[in-house]
């Protein structure tokens, strides 16, 4: 089976398109479709269905994906173990992460690495904490970092770093911004901004609520923080974020007595995934880390 048939369909599978892939592969378009009828082919089986201009897996190309993406990560390794052999540290760096995580913590970590190993390729792709975790699992990532509210599943292996702490904000012009403390029953009575119920931080807050019994009554869900700030600015509801992008003159931080809210910040990988040169350098990199 030719890798590099293998790859195109992944590549396709990833972007739902054969224009894209042609791009990321530096193909042609009709060179993609070759390869890909050339693996079905010797599968004997559809991969894709082709309807309209949409791209979809096909059962057995469902089947397929998760031992295509086993093949190329195993390869990639072995060719960048060889090499690495008696080499300084290269390679590409494959990272997941939310945007949040990477310009509050990991931008200053990024600089200094670059400095320390400038041949290594950065690969850094910005998802919610939920997505790259499922990514990670999958092999489409080396390494994650996410919030995380509970232990990961069994084939990924954790390492807190860093621990985020968040506040309740609402608008500068919101009735609870004139209240010097709040208490849980009037916080309760106001429409809430959150992330979906999925997120750490829904998580946070419910668990936080649920402790004395109570509910946030939410307005709206929003996936990524500057579109939560912007709702909660706005005067759609209260909302959390972190302390870290609570420094808004159009935010008041809401002071509730006994609710205290941290998220936890870990760095995620796949037990049965060996590290290159590249990921190990850079988790030695991270604050209080073992490999």
């Amino acid at each position: 089976m030719d890798i590099n048939n293998l790859r195109a369909f992944i590549e396709v599978a990833d972007k739902r398109s054969f224009s894209r892939s042609a791009e990321t592969l530096h193909l042609t378009q009709p060179a993609v479709s070759k390869r890909i009828a050339a693996l079905e082919s010797e599968l004997s089986a559809r991969l894709f269905d082709r309807v309209g201009r949409s791209v979809h897996l096909t059962e057995a190309g469902h089947v397929l994906l998760p031992s295509a993406r086993q093949i190329s990560a195993e390869l990639d390794r072995i060719e960048e173990v060889i090499c690495n052999l008696g080499k300084s540290v290269t390679g590409k760096l494959s990272i997941g992460t939310s945007p949040h995580i990477g310009v509050t913590y990991l931008a200053p970590v990024l600089k200094q690495f670059r400095v320390q190993f400038p041949d290594v390729d950065m690969d850094i792709q910005f998802n919610n904490s939920v997505q790259t975790l499922e990514d990670v699992e999958n092999g489409i990532y080396e390494m994650g970092l996410c919030a995380l509210h509970a232990p990961v599943g069994p084939k990924l292996r954790e390492i807190d770093i860093w621990q985020d702490d968040m506040s309740i904000v609402v608008a500068r012009d919101h009735p609870l911004a004139e209240e010097e403390n709040v208490d849980l029953e009037l916080l309760l009575k106001c429409p809430a901004v959150l992330p979906p119920p999925s997120f750490a931080s829904r998580v946070l807050i419910d668990q936080a609520l649920a402790v004395r019994n109570a509910k946030a009554n939410v307005n709206l869900e929003v996936a990524d923080f500057d579109t939560l700030s912007m709702m909660v600015k706005i005067g759609l509801g209260w909302g959390i974020l972190p302390n870290a992008l609570c420094a808004s003159d159009s935010l008041y931080v809401v002071k509730l007595s006994g609710i205290e809210l941290r998220r936890r910040i870990s760095l995620i990988r796949h037990q049965d995934r060996t590290l290159s040169r590249a990921a190990q350098a850079f988790i030695k990199s991270l604050p209080n880390t073992i490999i």
